[in-house]
């Protein structure tokens, strides 16, 4: 902690990987998502220290430095974790059931999340990794969600890797089949329309038109169930 009770106050500057929360890791993540966006030591202290854009326009660049130097840390990666469905906060398991696919609440809520902000790691978090036996539905999103996802949230980092890898793993794999499969069924629309629209076909053409859309089905069927 630095302190200046004076002039600026007293800031609280983090100084490992385990003292950035979630949220902050999540701000941080969408900061440097914006390739174009040239850096701004401002910006990274307001979501380090918690302090507005003000507040560190008013610091003296001899204590910005100070707090930078504090700040090093992030140049470096932060520790390996293996990927896992399961954490454990305040003694309470909550974990991601990925023995079954989603229900159709969990995938509405989920695709909407991601695809409005796909950095907001606590939200998917709160909606798929739930208590034992506790499901998803009306009342879970009325009385729980903002509390969980609150609760994620303020979770370090470090703590939480693991599982947010867990989910970028499983999501990156539903990805590639879910393209897979429309690209298979792409090419099926596309040879059934070949067959369809063709008057003068011959009839090894067409047989063999038809082997291919057979084989593609096939495949289409294993993406489905992958």
């Amino acid at each position: 902690m630095i302190e200046n009770n004076i002039d600026f106050g007293e800031w609280k500057v983090p100084e490992s990987w385990d003292e950035i929360t979630l949220k902050q890791f999540e701000d941080i993540e969408r900061y440097y998502s914006d390739e174009e966006k040239e850096f701004d030591v401002r910006e990274v202290l307001h979501i380090l220290c918690n302090k507005t854009v003000d507040e560190v326009n008013s610091l003296p660049m001899q204590f910005t430095e100070k707090i930078l130097d504090k700040l090093s840390f992030v140049q470096e990666k932060m520790p390996a974790v293996e990927p896992t469905n399961k954490i454990v906060i305040d003694n309470v398991k909550y974990q991601i059931n990925y023995m079954e696919k989603l229900k159709t609440g969990e995938f509405v809520a989920t695709d909407g999340i991601i695809h409005s902000d796909r950095f907001n790691y606590a939200a998917i978090l709160a909606v798929l990794c739930r208590k034992p036996n506790e499901i998803y539905d009306s009342k879970f999103e009325a009385e729980m969600l903002d509390a969980r996802i609150k609760m994620f949230e303020q979770q370090p980092i470090t703590k939480v890797k693991a599982i947010v890898d867990f989910f970028i793993n499983c999501y990156i794999v539903s990805e590639t089949v879910s393209q897979l499969y429309s690209k298979v069924e792409d090419e099926l629309n596309r040879i059934q329309q070949n067959i369809d629209s063709s008057q003068k076909i011959g009839a090894f053409r067409k047989r063999y038109l038809k082997w291919r859309m057979k084989k593609l089905r096939k495949s289409l069927e294993s993406s489905k169930n992958t």
